[in-house]
């Protein structure tokens, strides 16, 4: 489950932030997601709500975020001790550092591996997306994102928004839970060059660590790239990295899950396309199946 923390307002108010403090949302906002937790007593206080004042319109929107939590919630609930929880925000980290952009890794395609269970040796400043930013796409029976689709996957949810997938934007996804606990998700989405993503490898080795860095994995033991090299999608450039990434999670029988990313010059100045994919390691089923999915997309335009 999402950790505590400033997130977007679940109210839709452009630029505000609420505070998770992982059981239910405060009832002041603040414009910068860097303030101290509400009654911390230290920094810039949190203006309140001003919509506090009437009880009405607050328990009409609280009613419209329960009603969109319980339908996300397969989405968004993920590597907890308490799988029976819902109603957090999608996961991410408060406070980010937009003004920065995210670093390029070192040249060269040869497999890194880490084995601390702290954050990633390469620090990266995730910008905060809008994962449930939908653009308009072609009512095709397949799953958009960016302009990237995949087919739908038998078995696996209805398609819904990523929000796991928070520094992106336009994201459409699908989850089935493979243990109690437990998710593979295969989805798609775009990300914004301006935030930093200067090139497709840097774009594809950026996302997998903001992945490892977003509260993803909250027992994070280590990670191994097996696969980071230039390919093609659909006849476009793009950049895969592939990561076995290992997971002391109590209570769950897998050992982690192979993540991919994938990111595609869809021929726009302005954005890329990506696909993820994550499936259990050692799931010999699961991983075919990601490779027939991967193998599968199209981009339009």
């Amino acid at each position: 489950m999402a950790l505590a923390g400033w997130y977007p307002d679940p109210g839709g108010k452009p630029g505000r932030y609420r505070y998770w403090d992982g059981e239910s949302w405060s009832e002041v906002m603040t414009d910068d997601p860097a303030d101290p937790p509400p009654g911390a007593g230290t920094g810039r206080r949190p203006t309140p709500d001003a919509d506090h004042h009437h009880p009405g319109r607050t328990i009409g929107i609280a009613v419209l975020v329960l009603v969109i939590v319980v339908v996300s919630a397969v989405l968004i609930v993920r590597r907890t001790d308490n799988a029976s929880s819902i109603g957090a925000p999608g996961a991410g980290a408060s406070g980010w550092d937009d003004s920065s952009p995210l670093p390029s890794s070192p040249a060269g395609g040869s497999p890194s591996t880490s084995g601390s269970s702290g954050p990633p040796r390469t620090a990266v400043n995730c910008p905060a997306g809008r994962p449930d930013e939908l653009s308009l796409h072609p009512n095709d029976g397949r799953i958009h994102g960016g302009r990237l689709s995949m087919a739908p996957i038998d078995g696996y949810s209805d398609p819904e928004p990523e929000y796991m997938l928070s520094w992106m934007w336009d994201t459409e996804g699908v989850s089935q839970v493979t243990e109690p606990g437990w998710q593979s998700i295969f989805a798609v989405g775009e990300i914004q060059r301006s935030d930093g993503f200067d090139s497709l490898r840097d774009a594809a080795r950026s996302s997998l660590d903001c992945a490892k860095r977003t509260g993803w994995y909250l027992h994070l033991a280590g990670s191994k790239n097996i696969r980071d090299e230039a390919t093609k999608v659909d006849g476009r450039d793009a950049w895969i990295v592939t990561a076995e990434i290992r997971d002391d999670s109590p209570r769950v029988r897998v050992d982690g899950d192979q993540l991919t990313f994938v990111v595609v010059d869809d021929g726009r100045d302005g954005a890329y396309s990506v696909w993820c994919g994550m499936v259990p390691l050692g799931d010999r089923t699961r991983l075919a199946l990601s490779q027939r999915v991967l193998s599968g997309l199209k981009v339009r335009g």
